[in-house]
């Protein structure tokens, strides 16, 4: 008797195993930018990319009198799909997401640059998917 009890015993916690496997989250085929650097000599600013959300996110580091942008383009046409710079004065930074406006599935690109008086210092990061 005390066999069959442990027979069952393991195939209800076998079930609830593959229970768990079944009810977990599908992995997105999105990829994130990490962060994108100016290339400045002393990087002055940086974004990324999130595809959870196609969120955008950039940073000014520095008192330098630049504003840091980032924009979304995309590989295909190299079309900008969604921009966003800072809008305080340095050591700031914006966030907002994007996800009506991007495509699913898109391979993208992002360019995050220093900008002042037509002044650009740019870094980039390609084959990135939405």
């Amino acid at each position: 008797m005390g066999v069959i009890i442990k027979k069952r015993i393991m195939a209800v916690l076998g079930a609830a195993c593959a229970l768990t496997v079944l009810t977990a989250g599908t992995a997105s085929a999105g990829t994130n930018s990490g962060f994108v650097y100016t290339t400045d000599w002393d990087p002055g600013g940086k974004g990324a990319f999130g595809h959870d959300g196609d969120c955008l996110t950039v940073y000014d580091d520095q008192s330098d009198g630049y504003a840091v942008e980032i924009h979304l383009f995309r590989m295909s046409d190299y079309r900008t799909i969604a921009e966003l710079r800072t809008t305080q004065p340095a050591q700031s930074h914006e966030y907002k997401c994007f996800g009506s406006q991007v495509p699913e599935n898109t391979k993208v690109g992002v360019r995050v640059s220093l900008i002042k008086s037509g002044d650009k210092f740019s870094g980039f990061k390609y084959d990135l998917t939405t």
